[in-house]
């Protein structure tokens, strides 16, 4: 399957749509997120924020499942979500993933900084850790043209 899978705990905002789908030339955001998909108010805000030649879908973690398995992409997707326990899931569940760009997990009390822009709890450390486990590469990349941040290592030795 071909697609670019990125994390950022913001969804859609103006640095994916300005920084990623431009640039990338990306047709078709398909957004998953349990919460967004269930709102109506949510789902109506997400989709004003993208161009109005961008498909956008917006998914359950379950649904999207179900649908990246039996999908055939013939438009530039990006999958987006905001957390690598939802990316987990679906690795946990046959979709096929060989990359995750982690772009954005900002600072919480009792997150640990990994870069500028990417910090993480103890159990987003475990996800990370099963991710690369699957073979998964994480790297971090704010936008395309950014240095890319490989994050096997400091995951892997992260306690």
């Amino acid at each position: 399957m071909d697609f670019i899978v990125r994390i950022d705990d913001r969804l859609i905002h103006g640095q994916v749509t300005a920084g990623w789908v431009r640039p990338l030339g990306i047709e078709r955001i398909v957004l998953v997120n349990d919460q967004v998909a269930q709102d109506e108010w949510q789902q109506e805000i997400y989709t004003l924020a993208v161009p109005p030649e961008i498909e956008v879908k917006i998914l359950t973690v379950n649904d999207a499942v179900q649908l990246l398995n039996s999908w055939q992409v013939e438009k530039k997707t990006m999958i987006l979500i905001n957390s690598l326990k939802d990316a987990l899931h679906l690795v946990e569940h046959g979709v096929k993933i060989n990359k995750v760009n982690v772009g954005g997990l900002h600072y919480e009390q009792g997150k640990r900084e990994f870069t500028s822009y990417i910090f993480l709890s103890p159990d987003d450390i475990k996800d990370a850790q099963q991710l690369l486990a699957y073979g998964i590469i994480l790297e971090g990349r704010e936008i395309p043209g950014s240095p890319s941040i490989i994050l096997d290592t400091m995951i892997r030795e992260a306690k």
